[in-house]
């Protein structure tokens, strides 16, 4: 009886910490679409919660990490399974990937501009305390699968691919959100930068898909 009372216990405190968290997450989604900046203090955070400040501190450890969490829980959802990439070319999941970023964005366009926002607006050693950065969401499912399916040159790691990949969605998702482009140039302009990217991993087949890509990239990008 006394085991079974503590570990009731304990499943209330969980209960309590997660709903806590929730709370701290929806708090956050909400300060960062009312603002242009789309930033927020954390006693701002802990007031539009209903908490003490000292609980994003403890349930958190860092405004990073409350950023680096709600992101994830916004790209989650397009990047749930990956099963749809198996048996696809590497330019059908390059433009996959990009399918399913550009649908979650279009569903929340300001909020992930104001996160954006937000989330290059931290410094170096909070941007440090990212277990993976936000882009790797995005990146580190297309560049494991080319790479486990015979893709990758053994000549190029899989980590540098995924690099190269993150800098190259942060810098077109930082000029989406601070330029404010239309949803199809956004499309565009990372499909193509993904796709000469991965140019060396592209099959014969994919060829015709690739040209055409480049093309409709600068017929929406501006000389």
């Amino acid at each position: 009886m006394a085991s079974e009372a503590t570990e009731g216990k304990i499943g209330r405190l969980q209960q309590g910490i997660a709903e806590r968290r929730k709370r701290l997450l929806r708090a956050a989604g909400e300060l960062i679409e009312e603002r242009d900046d789309g930033i927020f203090s954390m006693p701002e955070l802990a007031k539009r919660a209903g908490l003490s400040l000292a609980t994003p501190y403890n349930l958190f450890g860092s405004k990073a990490a409350v950023l680096a969490e709600l992101f994830d829980g916004q790209v989650r959802g397009f990047n749930r399974t990956h099963e749809w990439m198996a048996g696809t070319s590497p330019l059908e999941r390059v433009v996959g990937v990009v399918d399913r970023v550009v649908d979650a964005f279009s569903r929340r366009p300001r909020f992930f501009r104001n996160i954006r926002k937000a989330l290059f607006g931290l410094g170096p050693v909070e941007q440090g305390q990212f277990p993976v950065p936000p882009s790797g969401h995005v990146v580190q499912p297309l560049a494991r699968s080319l790479a486990a399916d015979g893709y990758l040159p053994p000549a190029i790691p899989v980590q540098v691919l995924e690099a190269t990949l993150m800098r190259v969605f942060d810098a077109t998702f930082e000029q989406w959100s601070i330029q404010d482009w239309e949803m199809e140039r956004f499309r565009a302009e990372l499909s193509a930068s993904f796709a000469l990217v991965c140019a060396a991993l592209l099959t014969e087949a994919d060829r015709p898909a690739f040209a055409a890509l480049m093309q409709r990239a600068g017929a929406v990008t501006p000389v």
